[in-house]
């Protein structure tokens, strides 16, 4: 049984909604997985205001729902959050399977400091040529899975974390970091693309091996 990490939240004035990607929800059911969504404790108004800490009533709230979970799925979007950073805390105590993608892989590099993202040239292109190289490297876990030195990937980010936290760099484009990865877990690992927009051999075998890896959680979780 798999489940799905971290929603964004968007709306107006008028309608206030909790939203989760359709692509990430699709490619875990093709995977064997079974999503459901970790859902913010704040009040919509945490839309507007980032720097609200979580309380220990939110913390409980959260560790419940994270307790419902074999892995988490950490996705893109514009902002993160005191509840992102305290997901992927629990997560990596607990050493629960985590796949960051996007902002997601830049939480995962922030949770526990104070990095600050930093901009990027030539990484999301205006003329919507957003394709690149990245060159993965080679004893990591990253490259045990997809089993290629460089992929072609998409690049929706125009921005960058400044180094990889508690994390070990899997995967580089020059001196942007484009994978990270924690390699003793079962799955740790965060990227910069979005493998689920990316229908190829190379984004089924990342969420392949997480469902994988959160299955075998699943059953070490029972026992």
């Amino acid at each position: 049984m798999e489940f799905y990490g971290r929603p964004d939240i968007s709306g107006d004035d008028n309608v206030k909604l909790v939203i989760t990607p359709d692509d990430i929800r699709n490619s875990i059911i093709k995977s064997g997985g079974t999503p459901i969504v970790i859902l913010p404790t704040q009040d919509m108004i945490y839309y507007n205001n980032a720097e609200e800490e979580l309380s220990e009533f939110d913390k409980e709230i959260l560790d419940e729902q994270i307790n419902l979970c074999d892995g988490i799925i950490m996705p893109g979007g514009y902002r993160i959050y005191y509840y992102d950073k305290y997901v992927c805390k629990i997560a990596n105590e607990k050493h629960i399977p985590l796949f960051g993608i996007c902002m997601g892989m830049q939480t995962m590099c922030c949770y526990n400091n104070n990095n600050r993202n930093i901009r990027v040239d030539g990484h999301k292109e205006a003329n919507g040529n957003c394709t690149h190289n990245v060159n993965i490297l080679p004893n990591s876990k990253l490259f045990n899975i997809i089993s290629k030195k460089e992929i072609l990937t998409n690049s929706f980010h125009s921005y960058a974390v400044p180094n990889s936290g508690s994390y070990t760099v899997s995967a580089v484009v020059g001196d942007v970091i484009e994978a990270v990865e924690k390699k003793d877990d079962l799955f740790n690992i965060g990227i910069q693309w979005h493998p689920e927009k990316y229908n190829n051999e190379n984004s089924q075998k990342l969420f392949n091996e997480f469902i994988k890896a959160s299955k075998i959680f699943h059953i070490k979780k029972l026992k």
